[in-house]
């Protein structure tokens, strides 16, 4: 009966809260009230708890990692009184809607960017004469290119992860599956940090902000557009535009590409697409102009988006700050407003 706490044993080892029925496979333990046996716990709070809880120090098992219900059992948990507990959820809950609220809008705004781009440039609702090309009808300005003639490319490298002078610097460093777990198509920080030596001593580079970084192996054709110089490691295609696109542009056409990058990607280990094969799509490029009044508008909606990347990024740390000082008594949850956290009202 909801609510329940879902919590993974075998596979992803973390937390998730259900608010509606569930029925819960082998691979996953459930906790709902009517498992709790303390009289003086909170399901929310131990939700939020678990959902802090670094699981990784509990993993057992070398192919699928593991979680055994006696070391889950034994974990200890700090039990504030019941009413200091439900504040605790409450004003992590507050803040939880509101990185949910802030997702929500940043995927509206994505669909927006991509509804105004196919309508101009694949459906072509703007334009009244068409002629006929290779990719079929164009609008009659449009040119026949190939995605090598309006950028350039390069590869991604790793630093050998032996020698620890590479790592720990200032230069951001992404990776594939960083991409994949994004919330949306801006990226401004990486995991790992690279340091100058280890640039000198890899191929990988640092691209300027806003280029397009696709990626090009195992995982082809995610897209993003970095807001930060970073470099990548060998799972990237990096992509610069020329002075004949924008990057927002380059960006959504490349995803609008997808499709066919994903039919040229082969490999006997794994799929992966080679710069030259990608520089070889061929494209329907609107006027310079066309493009200059397309990305005017969906450069203020990515701000509006990244800008609340970098909230939720405040909020997240906020949250994850809070929660081990309020359980320790460091900080009294009567002392907090929410005001003070700057959480504005569109929860």
């Amino acid at each position: 009966e909801p609510p329940s706490i879902v919590v993974g044993r075998k596979g992803t080892l973390e937390a998730k809260l259900s608010q509606k029925q569930c029925n819960v496979i082998d691979t996953a333990y459930y906790v709902n009230d009517g498992c709790i046996k303390h009289n003086q716990l909170d399901l929310k709070y131990l939700y939020h708890n678990l959902k802090a809880f670094d699981f990784q120090i509990l993993e057992s098992g070398s192919a699928v990692p593991s979680l055994s219900r006696d070391d889950f059992y034994n974990e200890p948990l700090a039990l504030p009184p019941t009413e200091d507990q439900k504040k605790i959820a409450r004003l992590l809950d507050v803040l939880d809607e509101k990185i949910d609220v802030n997702n929500k809008i940043k995927d509206e705004l994505e669909n927006i960017v991509q509804s105004i781009f196919r309508s101009r440039f694949v459906d072509f609702e703007q334009y009244e004469d068409l002629k006929q090309s290779e990719l079929g009808k164009i609008p009659e300005d449009f040119e026949l290119l190939q995605i090598g003639d309006v950028c350039s490319t390069r590869g991604g490298g790793t630093p050998s992860t032996d020698n620890d002078e590479y790592w720990g610097g200032d230069n951001l460093w992404l990776t594939p599956k960083e991409v994949t777990s994004l919330d949306s198509k801006i990226v401004f920080d990486t995991e790992r940090k690279v340091t100058e030596e280890g640039l000198n001593n890899s191929s990988t580079a640092i691209m300027p902000e806003k280029s397009v970084l696709l990626t090009s192996r195992a995982t082809v054709g995610e897209v993003v557009v970095n807001r930060e110089p970073m470099g990548t490691n060998q799972g990237f295609i990096c992509i610069q535009p020329n002075s004949r696109v924008e990057p927002y542009y380059l960006a959504c056409l490349v995803e609008n590409k997808r499709p066919e990058i994903e039919n040229r990607a082969s490999g006997s280990t794994y799929d992966e697409i080679s710069q030259t094969s990608f520089n070889g799509i061929q494209i329907a490029v609107p006027p310079k102009e066309d493009i200059e009044e397309f990305e005017k508008k969906v450069e203020a909606i990515y701000e509006d988006i990244y800008t609340r990347e970098l909230e939720n990024r405040r909020l997240e740390e906020l949250r994850d700050t809070l929660l081990p000082k309020l359980m320790s008594g460091e900080i009294r949850v009567n002392d907090i407003e929410l005001d003070e956290l700057e959480v504005d009202s569109e929860v």
